[in-house]
């Protein structure tokens, strides 16, 4: 029973057939949002998920824009551990914090949930040659479900992206080209006329589907929780899909009737280069250039200014009565060493959401009796200088000898030894 039924224009509120391969509005240029008969939707469609976790985020399928008899490109994406932190939540002074880890995706990114939808829709509507543009984890996420779907894929990744993101993306079989520039506006101008010329792009809120993945966050969390809502999520911003998607399924979800309330939404820049937060500061609902990415260990969500002026981002934070973080690279390796603690292990990037926590809390915007949840995107594995550069060094070196082992853990000597 899918509910998916038509493309809605966030500007001039026109629809579109789900059934072409629409990025922008045809009548306006404007984003595009994917429209759901939720009136149709009741708690027959929860149970159902509940009982077939073994296909992941696939098992929400009745709300996502799955065409009838499509097999999902399924690699084990979604249904990700929502952990009960053990040390860190008092170390913040939040008891009720939990971690969402989506360092296990197939990837060892959050991407792999808006990449496993977006590209099997794609497939479904006989897209045979597509695009995006990355930091790292987008184009190795879709890299790899363009393999599995057949897609012709190209990846534009910035220049000074880590080079085991790039190794990534090249092994899973795309094409790739560094992507040299000043400003992250001259990106978006750049892949937006590559749209427009008719090439699909797979480039956050161009597409329209992306996000649609994204917000299975809301659904898994608000069902680990019983089926409530937490008081506060927290995400790390780059393009900003993750959170817009995971805001879209917790409205969802409230239109449901599932629950009854919706969370605060806080999004994470690094301080180097954060323009939403910039934009929030003022109070305005659109974001300019501002900062310099390149000087922040945080390189997944670095930019200097958000795609189409970060108006989801900022729409969502606005709506829900959240707030926009800036962090410093000090914080987010404190952050690492933190999740490290708890058995997590995260990128600078994907730490954001916990640096951010830290400060929120000594500034009074998330109380002690909030359940949090702070969503950990990206893998440390992808990172390995910055993993590094976080970590305590060795205690020291020993000899592979007895007596010099015995003595270093404090127990007695052998005798004779």
């Amino acid at each position: 029973m899918n509910l998916a039924s038509h493309y809605v224009c966030d500007d001039c509120h026109a629809r579109t057939p789900l059934d072409t391969p629409a990025l922008l509005c045809p009548a306006c240029g404007g984003l595009l949002e994917i429209e759901y008969d939720l009136t149709r939707a009741s708690r027959e469609i929860l149970t159902r998920a509940a009982g077939r976790r073994d296909i992941g985020l696939w098992r929400w399928a009745d709300l996502l824009p799955v065409a009838d008899g499509t097999e999902p490109l399924y690699l084990g994406e979604g249904d990700t551990p929502l952990l009960t932190t053990r040390l860190l939540g008092d170390r913040i002074g939040i008891p009720n914090l939990r971690v969402k880890n989506d360092t296990l995706m197939p990837t060892g990114s959050f991407k792999d949930r808006g990449f496993a939808v977006a590209v099997g829709f794609a497939r479904s509507l006989g897209v045979e040659e597509a695009f995006t543009y990355s930091s790292g984890n987008a184009g190795a996420s879709f890299a790899t479900y363009a393999a599995r779907a057949g897609i012709d894929a190209t990846v534009l990744v910035e220049d000074v992206a880590n080079p085991t993101k790039v190794a990534a993306i090249s092994l899973y079989g795309a094409r790739v080209l560094r992507l040299r520039y000043r400003s992250s506006l001259e990106i978006f101008a750049g892949v937006s006329a590559l749209a427009e010329a008719g090439f699909y792009s797979f480039v956050n809120f161009i597409n329209p589907v992306r996000h649609e993945g994204m917000k299975t966050y809301a659904y898994e969390i608000c069902e680990a929780l019983g089926w409530r809502a937490p008081d506060v999520m927290v995400h790390p911003v780059g393009t900003g899909g993750g959170l817009w998607g995971a805001w879209k399924g917790f409205r969802e979800l409230r239109r449901m009737g599932v629950i009854d309330r919706l969370p605060r939404m806080i999004g994470v820049q690094p301080s180097a280069s954060a323009p939403i937060v910039r934009a929030f500061a003022d109070g305005r609902t659109t974001a300019g250039a501002h900062g310099d990415a390149t000087r922040t260990v945080a390189q997944s969500i670095a930019g200097d200014a958000p795609i189409q002026g970060g108006v989801r981002v900022l729409r969502a934070i606005y709506e829900s009565g959240g707030r926009a973080v800036a962090v410093d690279d000090g914080d987010l390796f404190e952050a690492m060493r933190l999740l490290g603690a708890e058995g997590v292990t995260a990128e600078p990037s994907a730490a954001a959401s916990v640096a951010a926590l830290l400060r929120a809390r000594a500034q009074g915007w998330v109380s002690k009796d909030d359940v949090v949840v702070a969503v950990v995107t990206g893998s440390g594995q992808k990172q390995p200088d910055a993993l590094e550069r976080a970590a305590p060094p060795p205690a020291g070196d020993v000899r592979a000898d007895p007596d010099e082992l015995l003595a270093v853990f404090g127990a007695p000597v052998r005798s004779g030894g």
